[in-house]
């Protein structure tokens, strides 16, 4: 192949509407090519029968960094474009956290994992083996992130283990070193003994 960029097929940038922490993408385009295609963000059912994807913050700094989102501030063509700082900016007022959380996500996603958001309870990702189809298979992974500088309770531990170990799932701690780099540990089975006396 040569050197050049001609016959080269770009994939075209879906336009996002801004609402509070999350963004919503109406085009069926974008919603078969995110959703169908890349399994990125959550399908919604609207009024009249509208049919919407709705990204989270890090699904949506994933497609910005992808240029494959186009954004603008308060949603108006008319204002400057959002680029991944403005948009890392903006939605880490509703979580602090974004960033470590976002190198996780798309370590994970460059490593061709399927991340689909956690439930919550410490657990942000819940990860799918390569190739597995998420709408009707189960995650294999529970990702629980650690944050530098955050002590966790080794009775939450303890919860988490037990959560993974009920649901058949493989339970990873995920935090981010000070490079800036993913790193993770297997936890096969964590349990705190109550002794009494």
């Amino acid at each position: 192949m040569s050197g050049n960029s001609e016959g080269k097929v770009e994939k075209s940038q879906i336009e996002g509407i801004i609402e509070k922490d999350k963004v919503l993408i109406r085009d069926n385009e974008g919603i078969n090519d995110f959703y169908k295609n890349s399994y990125i963000g959550t399908l919604e059912q609207r009024d009249k029968g509208e049919q919407v994807l709705i990204l989270d913050p890090i699904e949506v700094l994933l497609l910005c960094e992808r240029k494959r989102i186009l954004l603008w501030e308060n949603n108006d063509k008319k204002k400057k474009q959002h680029d991944f700082e403005s948009l890392l900016s903006y939605f880490t007022q509703f979580d602090e956290k974004l960033w470590y959380k976002y190198i996780i996500y798309s370590d994970l996603r460059k490593r061709g994992y399927i991340v689909r958001l956690g439930y919550g309870d410490g657990i942000d990702f819940m990860v799918y083996k390569r190739g597995a189809d998420f709408e009707n298979e189960s995650a294999k992974y529970l990702i629980y992130t650690v944050f530098e500088g955050s002590p966790i309770e080794l009775r939450e531990l303890d919860i988490i283990s037990r959560i993974a170990m009920s649901s058949r799932k493989d339970l990873i701690i995920a935090t981010v070193d000070r490079l800036s780099k993913a790193v993770y540990y297997s936890i096969k089975k964590f349990e705190i003994l109550n002794k009494s006396s």
